[in-house]
């Protein structure tokens, strides 16, 4: 009995292990390539930890959702139709990039640099913004900010 319930155990914790790589599979491939040439256009690198990269060129199309990107430099960066959503970037450079139709829906923008970066048509619903306020459900473009409640 006690052997059975240990092998329960093991099988629910591998399942769910599973399920996460699921998840999150990103590419290692990808990532290999992206470190490597600082490129990765319509690459898959969901729920990869990136910390402090620096991109200068093209990541148009790829999958960032749940990636960690805290502290990357991504200036410049062509991310158009990129999806970050649920993506952590405090205090990521985003200066000048191209974030045009890209989905941020639940990302982390807080302390981010964003001046002069191109969010048209970008989804922003329920994103942590630049100085910590979270965007309305429904935000394009342009962070609607929720109204506080006291």
């Amino acid at each position: 009995m006690k052997t059975r319930t240990i092998m329960t155990i093991l099988i629910t914790g591998l399942s769910v292990l599973l399920a996460a790589s699921i998840v999150y599979g990103f590419d290692h491939k990808d990532v290999d390539t992206l470190m490597e040439t600082h490129l990765c256009a319509r690459c898959d690198l969901s729920g990869a930890s990136l910390i402090g990269i620096t991109v200068h060129s093209d990541l148009d199309g790829s999958n960032l959702s749940g990636a960690d990107l805290r502290q990357s430099d991504l200036s410049g960066t062509d991310a158009s139709g990129a999806n970050f959503s649920g993506a952590n970037l405090k205090e990521a450079n985003l200066a000048g990039a191209d974030f045009s139709g890209t989905d941020l829906t639940g990302a982390d923008l807080t302390g981010a640099n964003v001046s002069g970066t191109d969010f048209s048509g970008a989804k922003l619903d329920n994103a942590v913004w630049t100085d910590g306020q979270r965007c309305k459900t429904g935000s394009i473009e342009t962070c609607d900010k929720e109204e506080k409640t006291e």
